[in-house]
């Protein structure tokens, strides 16, 4: 279940080196320590005894023994003691016990160090073993799931059978979708550009050790690789030589790009996610890779960039909100002496702010992008663009504060949701072309494009001789390439929407459709999406499209049967049309709970134990009950915590300390250790510091929890107040001016406003005797108009900071002391566990290191542990 053989080997052998010395080391240490105690036990003078064992310290040291700061007077001290009766026997005592204690904490580091050793060793062991388990997870291991098969053949019969589209039709269709006076204009722009891109091409020199380094980096953040290729890659980073080289070649084959084809057959490979999916990995040759990555990466960086000029072009894209009507406006000028219609800060300009982050979110803002891995566990620095996962989450939190804002304001609220059923697979390379071409993409790229997506296949789990087939629908998976093709079909979705539905607005993120709004623009956003639907020759996955109304007394006249049918879902989160809130939907939780037993109980060491519950057991839970968020309430944070209790309940129904006393339990069998002499904390200690590093998911949690917002509907409810507040300010404010202005004109006898101009105007004539706006007038345009709004809406939306955790002085004087991290280098979750563990683990280890940095090949270690983990089935 682990990865690369290579370096697992590698590791093998350091790690046996490594123990074989630190055997050694250790046998020396405690010899001389032995030797030590009995030298000093028939010394009746405590002092003259606890000086003794001192000196031995320090003779120790050349055998691991770290210096203590905490000793460097206890010399003088016990000088001291010779002669000064105030230093009494019980304090001496008390020294000499911390010197014995500092003594068992070095033991203590060996033996921990050792038990490493050995959790390495059984790790490496299970990883080159090619034998199955065998103990209950093994049986789908040697045939594979019935779903594995199932899934397999649908694909099959998507990839291998052509779907042939009427590419007229699709060109007709869209010149309808830009036939606007603007679009039009626009779209022939977008073509002049993509023709000089397409001619300046040859004259470039595409390959050199910079671009190559970004198309290295972008792979390996992807999961298009085998872990020998991962482990390739990573070689080729920093090595300029081998870079030029590589360089070189690429160059040679992008010269003659018009002749370019896969040089063999490409073998395809199903891995499971653990949503239960398979997906279709193939593995070809990497300079290959490398050059369709590359070519993919420049054209679908440049697509972006055109694509978003043409709908920045003025008049192209439709507002999904209506201005304020120069009525209106007029009114606002006169009572509220308000000439702005659009706030730089308001919700409909932040709005307008993130749906520039989500459209086209699937392709790269530039060749130089570096966007954190799919799920957010990359976060490493220099990433100029979050996760897939990190971009729904706020999605999802702002479908939820929109809900809660737009109930709360009685406003009626339409919800769908829906996807393609099996997007990649199933496009059809026709409709590709046709879509290129309209948007100006030439002969020669559609050509190769064509012997980009049309390779021989063959599976990895297939005999050798079985025969290939050639690719006939579909794209490759996880490639800028893919992206391109996917991208430039759907952004035609995303305007057509636009354009038919009165400017709704598609919240897509690649074929995952999100849209909300009133109930009549939902369903005729949904109409334009079936009618591409069938022209484009995709389908949708009925599974997971559905539309909720919710408070729907507000009044629509919109047919049920004009949205579709089925629950609004998303990982393990479905919206309550009742209620408008997001709730845990705990069916889906016990499938997935079943699953994670099965995971684990194919484990064939401790670490991979630890690494499936970590990803599974801890971040897929997390991240599909969905982040939280002030507009979620404190409520589902609740909500999680209960889960994950309950979750920890089912799958150890015997261990009431959940997965950590399972593990104390599974460690002390396999190696003959004593499970109370495993410390809860080296679990979850820091592997940095040399814990094992089990994630505990209740501590994430508990980390925001008394940050959020306990009653989201509260803080736009102190919203209202404040505007029914702000409403009888600005009507006193107008009537006090009124009467002033009406006072002057009539002592002054002349057109003098006395300070109130706007009101006298003469533009302003007929409003004179209206009364002042009445409190829905006032707050007709709220979204457009007030700041305080949108510091709600701000703060519903937002993720809740971690709450800090109080450094103790022992733990600051023992992080001062050792070879780990500072405090504040520590993550808010790492401190958390430190500081919940902390004194046993000290009293233990003397310290915060519970390992010695040098005793074992850490750094190996940490590369292992970020190798992509194989799930079972």
């Amino acid at each position: 279940m682990a990865s690369t053989d290579i370096l697992s080997q590698t590791l093998s052998s350091i790690t046996a080196i490594k123990l074989d010395q630190l055997q050694k080391q250790k046998a020396a240490y405690e010899d001389k320590k032995r030797s030590l105690c009995e030298d000093v036990v028939f010394e009746v003078d405590t002092a003259k005894r606890a000086k003794k064992l001192l000196k031995g310290c320090e003779e120790l040291r050349p055998l691991g023994l770290n210096k203590n700061p905490a000793f460097s007077s206890l010399d003088e001290f016990f000088d001291q003691a010779e002669y000064d009766p105030s230093v009494t026997e019980p304090m001496l005592k008390e020294y000499e016990a911390g010197i014995h204690g500092h003594l068992r904490a070095q033991t203590n580091k060996y033996e921990f160090a050792s038990l490493y050793g050995m959790l390495v060793e059984e790790w490496t062991a299970s990883s080159n073993s090619g034998s199955p388990s065998t103990n209950k997870g093994a049986d789908f291991v040697v045939v594979g799931r019935e779903e594995m098969h199932q899934q397999r053949a649908t694909w099959e019969e998507y990839v291998f059978r052509a779907k042939e589209t009427d590419g007229n039709a699709i060109k007709s269709y869209l010149g309808d979708v830009f036939s606007s006076k603007e679009a039009t204009r626009a779209l022939k722009t977008l073509r002049d550009r993509l023709k000089e891109f397409q001619k300046d091409w040859k004259s470039q020199v595409h390959f050199d050790n910079t671009k190559l380094e970004i198309v290295i980096k972008g792979m390996l953040r992807s999961d298009i690789l085998t872990e020998a290729k991962r482990t390739t890659l990573r070689d080729f980073l920093g090595n300029n030589v081998v870079l030029s080289e590589i360089a070189s070649v690429l160059n040679m084959r992008m010269s003659t790009i018009g002749t370019w084809k896969w040089d063999a057959p490409l073998i395809v490979e199903q891995r499971r996610n653990l949503n239960g999916r398979y997906r279709f990995h193939t593995d070809e040759d990497l300079l290959d890779t490398m050059f369709v990555y590359y070519v993919g990466l420049q054209w679908a960086s440049k697509l972006r960039l055109l694509l978003m000029c043409l709908i920045q072009t003025d008049g192209v894209w439709i507002s999904d909100t209506k201005p304020i009507s120069k009525a209106d406006a007029r009114r606002r000028r006169y009572f509220l002496n308000d000439s702005v219609t659009l706030r730089k800060k308001s919700v409909q300009a932040d709005r307008d702010a993130h749906f520039d982050n989500i459209l086209l979110n699937q392709l790269p803002d530039s060749f130089h992008e570096v966007r954190d891995s799919y799920d957010g566990h990359g976060g490493q620095k220099g990433d100029t663009k979050p996760s897939h996962v990190q971009v729904v989450q706020e999605l999802l939190q702002r479908l939820q504060t929109e809900i809660l804002m737009q109930t709360n304001f009685g406003r009626e609220m339409t919800v769908i949701r829906s996807d393609f059923k099996w997007f990649g697979p199933s496009i059809p390379h026709s409709t590709i072309f046709a879509v290129l071409e309209f948007l100006g993409v030439d002969a020669e790229w559609t050509d190769f494009f064509k012997r980009v997506l049309e390779p021989e296949m063959r599976f990895k789990a297939d005999p050798a001789d079985t025969p290939t087939q050639p690719r006939k629908r579909g794209t490759l998976i996880s490639t800028p390439m893919s992206d391109l093709f996917g991208e430039s079909i759907l952004f035609c979705l995303d305007l057509a929407v636009n354009q038919k539905a009165d400017g709704t607005r598609l919240y897509r993120l690649h074929d995952d459709i999100w849209l909300w709004g009133g109930s009549e623009a939902c369903a005729k956003a949904w109409s334009v999406i079936a009618n591409f639907t069938d022209t484009m020759g995709l389908e949708l996955n009925m599974e997971k499209t559905g539309s909720v109304r919710i408070n729907t007394t507000a009044g629509s006249t919109v047919s049920p049967g004009a949205l579709p049918d089925g629950d609004i879902k998303w990982g393990f989160l479905k919206l309550d049309p009742a209620t408008g809130r997001f709730a845990i939907n705990q069916d889906e939780v016990d499938k997935h709970a079943e699953e994670l037993r099965l995971q684990l109980s194919a484990c064939r060491s401790v670490l991979d134990y630890i690494q499936a519950w970590n990803l599974y057991g801890n971040r897929f839970f997390a991240n599909n009950f969905g982040r939280p968020a002030n507009c979620y309430g404190r409520a589902h944070i609740d909500s999680m915590l209960a889960t994950f209790r309950r979750i920890q309940d089912k799958l150890f129904p015997d261990h009431p300390g959940g997965v950590g006393e399972h593990l104390k339990r599974t460690i002390a069998a396999r190696f003959g250790i004593a499970p109370s002499d495993i410390p809860d904390g080296y679990l979850h200690w820091p592997a940095s510091m040399g814990g094992l590093g089990l994630q505990n998911p209740f501590i994430t949690l508990l980390l925001s929890r008394r940050n959020v917002e306990e009653e989201p509907e509260k803080v736009l409810g102190r919203y209202l107040e404040d505007e029914e507040y702000a409403y009888a300010r600005a009507k006193a404010r107008f009537e006090a001016a009124r009467g002033s202005s009406s006072s002057s004109s009539s002592n002054n006898n002349s057109n003098s406003s006395g300070g109130n101009s706007w009101l006298d105007a003469r533009e302003f004539e007929d409003l004179r005797s209206e009364p002042f706006l009445s409190a829905v007038e006032f707050a007709r345009y709220r979204e457009r108009t007030e700041s305080a709004l949108v510091d709600a809406y701000r703060k519903l939306v937002t993720t809740p900071g971690s709450t800090s955790v109080v450094l103790s002085g022992d733990v600051q004087a023992a992080l001062l002391n050792g070879t780990a991290s500072s405090w504040c280098e520590l993550s808010d979750y790492e401190k958390w566990v430190v500081q919940l563990y902390h004194k046993d683990m000290i009293a233990r280890f003397g310290g915060v290191d519970v390992v010695d940095q040098g005793l074992l090949p850490m750094g190996l270690i940490m590369m292992l542990r970020e190798s992509r983990f194989r799930w079972q089935g």
